[in-house]
């Protein structure tokens, strides 16, 4: 640990080997051809410009209405009951498979779910193996101690 008098911020030893995000990056990239004037539809990072891809109405007032309704608190962590029973209806009806509502997790994006599996699968000094550019995939294989 750091000496007691060192004014110095640290951080871990697994924080401060982090590194940036290939994704993030190539975002940048792709935002600073677009300041130029080049065209392009930046699909990198779940950006879309709502004036090209807007959200359908029927989600659109799906949404106020929530909002009217007061539905404004966090929902459970592994989602709202009545959503996941619709998944597993849908999942059978759909692609024949059976799996029970307690089975499904919604989250409000994918990265705290992606995190979560990763926790779940991988040992320390395993191997993973992701493509890139990719969202976070590298840090997610950081955190888990894989390689």
């Amino acid at each position: 640990m750091s000496n007691v008098t060192d004014s110095t911020p640290r951080v871990s030893k697994k924080a401060a080997a982090l590194v940036g995000s290939e994704i993030i990056k190539l975002a940048g990239e792709i935002n600073a051809l677009k300041a130029s004037g080049a065209e392009i539809y930046n699909l990198t990072i779940g950006d879309f410009n709502p004036s090209i891809f807007p959200i359908p109405t029927p989600l659109f007032e799906g949404i106020q209405q929530a909002y009217r309704d007061g539905e404004t608190n966090y929902p459970p962590s592994n989602g709202l009951a009545p959503l996941r029973e619709s998944l597993s209806g849908y999942i059978a009806d759909h692609q024949g498979l059976q799996y029970e509502a307690d089975e499904f997790l919604v989250a409000g994006g994918a990265r705290p779910l992606i995190y979560a599996t990763y926790q779940a699968l991988i040992d320390p000094e395993d191997k993973v193996v992701f493509p890139i550019p990719s969202w976070n995939n590298n840090h997610y294989t950081h955190l888990s101690d894989g390689i």
